[in-house]
């Protein structure tokens, strides 16, 4: 009796969760970003897109299950080289310089190179999250000092790499239990996905939770396996210890936890359950000691500084973010000096926002969110901002070249959408539990982000999880079997001989399509991205990290002046003003200085065109270079009482350490004779013309490539049909 409940209120769970699916799904074709930052995208190049994508991947999933074991092992030697080379490759080719939280994260870990222990108290007990990821970075860092590699940034990178590489590893020898082939599948799955490797270079939390995260989980399934009561106490034990702290360093890392306590709950006996989950708690216990031992030596606590879980959902409440952070709500949260008033206004705001949005508001809301979280994955123009090097690998990624790049992740994310709806559908009609920790962890990350403050980056660390019910799916798909004992069947059935033709034909026709509609969309979007031309920007560098209580309130009567290094040519350069009086009459020089300092463009303009605290822009004739150094300098044509400001890139909250970060390395600000090393001007230098999204050459090459993809899979179907006839 009790068995036929859990089970009704699984296929309710799944029925929920199919619905949301769906929701992500259309989202993704016909409703991609949520933000209007975000591009949108042609649904019906998704659509065709999508469905080569899936079509290749149940061809490769057909052709694989006909392979020996050896040769599958030999495959996913080859898969996990070329992902290992994949993340070098982007790790290396895209560096950024830690943005947001993670500059306090690294910059923390840095210094305690020296003190030993956390320092920041206002942060660190206003975040407490933050502590596990800093304190493992120490060690990290730590261990780097000690061979004598102290460029701390690449330590991160490498670190993060490594990360990525252990938990597709992992993904690997979770499918493996179920067989090698779908071993093999998910190395795919993994390397068609570009999205990892677009962050393979940043170590926050999303990535460096997941090795941590899939380790407990390949222990707990082992668990699940072996025979031996001593060695499932052990791996149940461990595997609930690993999993609490991948949960520290990212707490959505714990709801697998949650999802395997509930599947022992629903597939054993309650005597075999609360063994199970004695082990489990052992397992937690273990692991709060540890960390609680940790936090003691090296991190910090103060009550009154902290955010209560309350501000996390107030935040998710945010009309103004879509269900995100805004200073405005950082700041009525600060405005408190206890934890209790904290947690009273935050309640306030919550109420306040539900009655005003009403359940219609609400429901828009959420619906962004889920938009955001799951249905967008090109989502990687944050990192424009922060990247250090602005080469050839970030033009066509997330520089001014990467619609393919774009178009190429959110097909991946369409793809990966379908596969997971047609999986839910596939385990609704399934008996027994046995994959249900999948559907439950999945179901957990989608509620959490509806009510939590929700950003796009945020579905990062629940990737794995979805490459694993993705292969799952075409796993499934693959061993459908399509005909038994054909010979046998033509005896019985004369008729049988016109449905194996029927199927043929419509194989044809089906590729046939395919391949008219791949042509007809091709010209349709030629018009669109190669024959109609816009502004294009290639940036050279993008220093735009500004704060208001960095700026330099002035430009002095010595001027300013910034050093950079172009690796290419430039003929725009934009510069982050202030004219916050509405200053008049002022005349300013900007000049563009060589190496030498010889004098190569020079402009004359006024105080009455500087809008306060906006990009003003200096069209200035091209100026040709190769990594070569440049001085840019602005000063009053002559001395005045009260002078417009400039922003600078400095995030002054890091005054205080030994040293701070430095957001553009290869440049220096100098105010009036003085060198400033770790602040630069907010500035942006750019080469801009008129010019396609796509060149002819790459469109044609595109479009090229998958048609022969469309024919490899056509002919494999049909193949596959005239075998079946035979």
């Amino acid at each position: 009796m009790m068995l036929k409940l859990y089970q009704k209120s699984y296929k309710i769970l799944l029925i929920i969760l199919l619905v949301m699916l769906g929701i992500c799904v259309w989202q993704s074709f016909f409703y991609v970003g949520g933000e209007a930052s975000l591009a949108q995208y042609d649904p019906w190049i998704l659509l065709l897109g999508t469905f080569v994508l899936i079509s290749g991947g149940i061809a490769v999933a057909r052709i694989l299950q006909e392979c020996s074991e050896k040769t599958l092992s030999r495959i996913a030697i080859i898969l996990l080289m070329l992902i290992l080379v994949e993340l070098i490759v982007f790790g290396f080719g895209l560096i950024y310089i830690p943005p947001y939280d993670l500059i306090h994260v690294q910059a923390e870990a840095i210094n305690m190179l020296e003190t030993g222990k956390i320092e920041n108290i206002v942060y660190y007990a206003k975040y407490p999250n933050q502590q596990p990821i800093t304190i493992l970075l120490y060690f990290i860092f730590s261990c780097a000092k000690f061979i004598g590699f102290t460029d701390y940034n690449m330590v991160g990178i490498i670190f993060n790499i490594f990360s990525i590489f252990i938990s597709v590893c992992f993904v690997y020898k979770i499918c493996c239990l179920w067989s090698t082939k779908a071993g093999v599948i998910s190395l795919f799955l993994f390397l068609i996905d570009p999205m990892l490797f677009s962050w393979a270079s940043y170590y926050y939390t999303d990535t460096i939770c997941m090795p941590f995260m899939l380790c407990g989980v390949y222990m707990f399934l082992c668990a699940e396996k072996t025979k031996s009561s001593k060695v499932k106490v052990l791996l149940f034990s461990f595997s609930a210890f690993i999993i609490f702290i991948g949960g520290k360093i990212r707490i959505t890392s714990a709801f697998v936890l949650i999802a395997f306590v509930l599947y022992l709950f629903i597939k054993s006996s309650m005597l075999v359950f609360i063994k199970k989950l004695s082990c489990v708690i052992v397992g937690v216990v273990c692991a709060i000691l540890f960390c609680n031992l940790l936090l003691s030596n090296y991190g910090v606590k103060d009550k009154n500084y902290e955010y209560p879980i309350t501000h996390w959902v107030k935040l998710g409440l945010s009309e103004a973010g879509n269900g995100a952070y805004t200073s405005e709500d950082e700041q009525s949260t600060l405005a408190e000096s206890t934890y209790e008033g904290k947690v009273e206004e935050n309640i306030e705001t919550i109420k306040k926002r539900l009655k005003n949005m009403g359940l219609s508001g609400v429901e828009e809301l959420y619906l962004k969110k889920i938009t955001r979280v799951w249905s967008t994955a090109a989502y990687v123009e944050p990192l424009q901002n922060t990247v250090m090097q602005y080469n050839t690998l970030y033009k066509y990624t997330i520089g001014r070249s990467s619609k393919a790049f774009n178009y190429w992740m959110q097909i991946v994310r369409c793809g990966m959408l379908t596969l997971v709806f047609i999986s839910i559908i596939f385990e609704i009609k399934r008996k027994g539990f046995q994959n249900s920790w999948m559907f439950i962890t999945l179901f957990g990350g989608i509620v959490f982000y509806i009510i939590w403050e929700a950003k796009p980056k945020y579905s990062l660390c629940f990737l794995p999880i979805l490459y694993l019910i993705e292969t799952y799916s075409l796993k499934y798909i693959a061993e459908i079997k399509e005909v038994i004992n054909v010979k046998i069947k033509k005896q019985e059935c004369p008729d049988f001989c016109f449905d194996i033709e029927k199927k043929k034909r419509l194989i044809k026709g089906v590729s046939c399509f395919i391949f008219l509609c791949t042509i007809i969309i091709a010209g349709l979007s030629y018009s669109k991205y190669v024959a109609k031309q816009e502004i294009q920007k290639d940036l050279r560098v993008n220093q735009t990290t500004s704060y208001w209580s960095g700026r330099i309130n002035e430009i002095d009567n010595k001027g300013i002046m910034q050093s950079f290094v172009s690796n290419g040519d430039f003929n725009t350069i934009e510069v982050s003003l202030l004219n916050p009086n509405q200053i008049s009459g002022q005349d300013y020089i900007l000049e563009i200085l060589s190496d030498k300092e010889k004098i190569l463009y020079s402009n004359k303009f006024s105080s009455d065109d500087i809008k306060n605290n906006e990009f003003h822009t200096f069209k200035i004739d091209k100026i040709a270079a190769n990594n070569d150094k440049f001085y840019l300098k602005i000063l009053p044509c002559k001395t005045y009482d009260h002078n417009i400001g400039i922003n600078t890139a400095k995030y002054v909250l890091y005054t205080g350490y030994k040293r701070s970060p430095n957001y553009y390395p290869d440049g220096n600000l100098y105010i009036g004779d003085e060198k400033h090393k770790e602040s630069d001007l907010a500035f942006i230098v750019s080469d801009q013309y008129v010019d396609s999204i796509f060149s002819a050459r790459i469109f044609w090459g595109i479009l090229g490539m998958l048609l022969i993809l469309e024919m490899f899979i056509g002919v494999y179907f049909y193949k596959r049909a005239v075998c079946l006839s035979e």
